[in-house]
């Protein structure tokens, strides 16, 4: 790379935000700056304050969604476990404005901030990062300024999307349309499995770039010792982070701890621990009476916390939708290749076990079947399974990861100057 390249990065969620979507963003503006990039950070205010390492500056936008205008504003703080509230489902305005209701809460700000920005000063490439898929709407406007313009999907936009199906068909059509004529007219595509990365290229024509969620030594190296949370005198499976956020139930699993605990040696060295922040009915199964020796809930841990417990824990747990949405690979999932501990995948048929089976990381079980769990979580106890091999999931680890993503930040910018 001949100087520093100007990079322009667009995502509504950032540091110092605890959602997992933020760290991506982290890994990018630290890596990218580490090999000799310019990153500015436009993002929305609902990510909180402060600068974000690696970035030359950090622009924060209002947002509507954090205004008194918005009385569900507080989901803000139970998601990001700054309050012990439980979070809500979305919204019914989820379910009407197509593609997201960013289109009219975030983007407004952002689209009249990138155009100022551009004005200001040079910017060699725009990224974009999704979801909301309506982020894309910034980069669109600013490469027909000429800004080389790369769009990031860390989930799928019409392609097994994160949220359920639109009620009206007009909806559907309408959404798939708008994908179409963005998608199609970003200089490049970068998906994060390789599900949605083969979908773009089948059904739109566009050949997308697999750049995968990852995970960042830098924080593997500064964990610190778990603080007495788990029983040594049992096989710890632990999850951390949220479960309905990505639409996934617990129950299968919490219904095959039932059918294991009818086996009592079994149920004695066997201990569930979940930490991070939870639905109402979330934390009322998991505090279920006849569960109470097994599974626990120990509410959000600040994220050191998380990652030590994560590293001491016998086996790491993923919950997915299984079928209903193959195509996810959890960025949780990463961390926990990152911490060298064997991970268990609910959701056999997903990317996240395939990546698992990949990197000889663990296991994996149906996501709906409990008895099929149940003989997993058997097999924990029984024949509790071995660490990975050190390094297996190296080319994982951000650093990897952002020199592809600078290959492809180097290749739309001799193109388009070409």
């Amino acid at each position: 790379m001949t100087g520093a390249r100007s990079v322009l990065l667009v995502a509504q969620i950032a540091p110092p935000s605890s959602l997992v979507a933020a760290r991506r963003v982290a890994a990018e503006c630290k890596y990218l700056a580490r090999v000799g990039y310019d990153v500015t950070v436009l993002t929305s205010v609902a990510s909180g304050q402060g600068p974000i390492e690696g970035a030359r500056e950090v622009v924060r936008t209002s947002d509507a969604l954090t205004s008194g205008l918005n009385w569900r504003r507080g989901q803000f703080t139970a998601l990001g476990g700054a309050s012990d509230e439980s979070y809500k489902s979305p919204s019914r305005l989820a379910s009407v404005v197509v593609p997201d209701l960013s289109l009219g809460t975030w983007l407004p700000f952002a689209l009249r901030t990138a155009r100022r920005l551009a004005r200001e000063r040079r910017f060699d490439c725009v990224l974009t990062t999704s979801p909301p898929p309506s982020t894309h709407l910034v980069g669109l406007a600013l490469r027909r300024r000429g800004i080389p313009w790369i769009a990031e999907l860390r989930d799928g936009w019409t392609f097994e999307p994160p949220h359920g199906a639109w009620p009206l068909r007009v909806q559907h059509s309408a959404d798939r349309a708008l994908e179409r004529h963005v998608l199609t007219r970003a200089d490049a595509v970068v998906g994060v499995t390789r599900p949605i990365v083969e979908d773009i290229r089948t059904r739109l024509g566009v050949e997308a770039l697999l750049i995968t969620n990852g995970f960042d030594p830098d924080e593997v190296q500064r964990t610190t010792e778990e603080d007495g949370v788990l029983d040594p005198s049992r096989h710890s499976l632990v999850h951390t982070g949220r479960l309905s956020l990505a639409q996934t139930s617990v129950q299968p699993l919490l219904d095959a701890v039932r059918i294991v605990s009818e086996a009592e040696p079994v149920a004695e060295r066997l201990e569930l621990v979940f930490a991070g922040s939870v639905t109402d009915e979330e934390r009322r199964a998991l505090s279920a009476p006849d569960l109470a020796d097994t599974v626990r809930f120990v509410g959000w841990l600040d994220r050191p916390r998380a990652l030590a417990l994560q590293r001491a824990a016998d086996t790491l747990l993923v919950v997915t939708e299984g079928a209903a949405r193959r195509s996810v690979a959890t960025g949780k999932l990463f961390e926990y290749l990152g911490s060298g501990r064997p991970i268990l995948v609910l959701g056999d048929e997903t990317e996240a076990a395939r990546i698992v089976d990949e990197t000889s990381s663990g296991s994996s079980a149906p996501a709906s079947d409990p008895h099929a769990i149940a003989a997993a979580l058997r097999r924990l106890v029984e024949a509790p399974p071995e660490r990975p091999a050190p390094g297996a999931a190296a080319q994982y680890a951000y650093p990897v990861l952002v020199e592809r993503l600078a290959e492809s930040i180097e290749d739309v910018v001799s193109r388009r100057t070409s």
